[in-house]
C-alpha cells in the first residue's frame, strides 16, 4: 500500500469508481441473532435495493448467526461477484452457546476457509480480525492476514476493536488498513483511537453501530427495555436514564426538521475528518430507504464532508447540534464494555 491509499481505493474488481465508497452495508442484525427473528426475503430485497441505488461494500463475518449472514450474501451476489465488495471476519467462533477468541494464524485461515465456502467465491475483498485475542499476540494475528493477502486468497486486510496500543503495535505506518470501531454521539470517546490511526496513516476509518443498535432512532426503546434474549440488553446506555430526556429530544426536533434522526446521525458521524465510511446494518426497505434518504440529501444540497456539521448545526438554530453534543457529554460517565 502506498501514500495514496484511501476509502476510494476499496472497490470491487470490476466498479474502480463505485458512486459511495463511503457506505457499506453492515448484515450483523440480518443474521437474526440477538435481534430476534429477521425475515430473509426481507433481508434480499434491502441488499437489492442497497445494489440498485449504487451500494457495493457489502460486510459480514460467519460468526453472525454461524454463517447466516454469509448465506443471505451469497444469494444475493454470487452472480455479481465481482462487481460488489465483500468483506468478512475472523477471530471469533461459537462453541455451544459460548463466544471463544481464536486469533492464532492457524484459526484464522480455517475460519476464512469457512467463509469462502459460505459465500460461494474463491476470494474476499476484505478479510478483518474481527477482535483482538487476549491470548494472542495482536501483531501475529495480523501478520497471519497479511501472510493470507500474499496467498491471493484476499485483497486486502485490516481489523476492528483494537486500542491505540494494538494498532501501534500491529499495523506499520503509512499501511492504511480499514479499521471498525462504533462511533455514534454516545461513542464519541473512540475517536481519540481512529485520530491516532489517521494521523499515523496506518487505519481507514469506519464507523459501525452508528444508530447504537437502534437507541438513537427508534423512539420505542425510551418506553420498553430490550428483553433478557436480545443482546441490546447488554448495552449499557439501554440501561441509562439520564440519556432518555435527550435522545427523545432529538427525535421531537427532527420532528420538525426536513431530515431524519437516521440522516441527522450519519450526518454526524461522516462530518468527521477522522471517519472515512459508516456502515450501517439496515435489514429492512424501510431502513434502507432512511439511509438512501441521507445520500440523496448530502447530493442535493451539494454538500462536502467538511460542511455536514455547519449543516446540522443550521437546522432548528443550532437546537439539533446542542442535543447531539449533550449526548456526547452525557455518554462519557456512562461505563462501556
Amino acid at each position: 500500500m502506498n501514500d495514496e491509499m484511501d476509502i476510494k481505493s476499496l472497490t470491487p474488481l470490476k466498479n474502480s469508481d463505485v458512486p459511495y465508497p463511503f457506505l457499506w452495508i453492515g448484515t450483523w442484525s440480518m443474521a437474526g441473532v440477538g435481534y430476534g427473528r429477521a425475515d430473509e426475503r426481507l433481508c434480499k430485497k434491502t441488499l437489492e435495493i442497497a445494489y440498485d441505488f449504487g451500494i457495493r461494500h457489502f460486510d459480514t463475518a460467519n460468526f453472525y448467526g454461524r454463517g447466516r449472514a454469509e448465506e443471505i450474501i451469497a444469494k444475493c451476489f454470487s452472480p455479481k461477484r465481482t462487481s460488489c465488495f465483500i468483506s468478512s471476519k475472523g477471530g471469533l467462533i461459537w462453541q455451544g452457546k459460548k463466544v471463544l477468541h481464536r486469533g492464532r494464524p492457524e484459526d484464522l485461515k480455517k475460519q476464512l476457509e469457512i467463509s469462502l465456502k459460505t459465500l460461494k467465491t474463491d476470494y474476499l475483498d476484505l478479510y478483518q480480525l474481527h477482535w483482538s485475542d487476549p491470548e494472542v499476540d495482536v501483531k501475529e494475528s495480523i501478520d497471519a492476514l497479511r501472510d493470507l493477502k500474499k496467498m491471493g486468497l484476499i485483497r486486502f486486510y485490516g481489523a476492528g476493536n483494537l486500542n491505540i496500543f494494538h494498532i501501534q503495535k500491529a499495523v506499520k505506518e503509512k499501511e492504511f488498513i480499514p479499521f471498525q470501531l462504533p462511533f455514534n454521539p454516545l461513542r464519541k470517546k473512540n475517536l481519540e483511537i481512529f485520530r491516532f490511526g489517521k494521523k499515523t496513516g496506518r487505519t481507514i476509518n469506519l464507523s459501525v453501530s452508528p444508530f447504537e443498535q437502534g437507541l438513537l432512532i427508534d423512539p420505542r426503546f425510551l418506553e420498553k427495555s430490550p428483553g433478557k434474549k436480545d443482546i441490546r440488553s447488554r448495552n449499557p446506555f439501554f440501561k441509562e436514564p439520564s440519556l432518555k430526556p435527550y435522545i427523545n429530544k432529538l427525535f421531537s426536533l427532527a420532528e420538525k426538521c426536513p431530515i431524519s434522526t437516521v440522516s441527522i446521525i450519519i450526518l454526524y458521524i461522516l462530518g468527521f475528518d477522522d471517519i472515512d465510511g459508516v456502515i450501517p446494518g439496515p435489514r429492512t426497505p424501510d431502513q434502507i430507504k432512511d439511509i438512501i434518504e441521507c445520500i440523496n440529501l448530502i447530493e442535493k444540497n451539494n454538500l462536502k464532508k467538511n460542511a455536514l456539521h455547519g449543516f446540522l448545526k443550521g437546522l432548528s438554530k443550532g437546537m439539533i447540534w446542542n442535543s447531539l453534543k449533550r449526548l456526547e457529554e452525557i455518554s462519557k460517565k456512562i461505563p462501556t464494555q
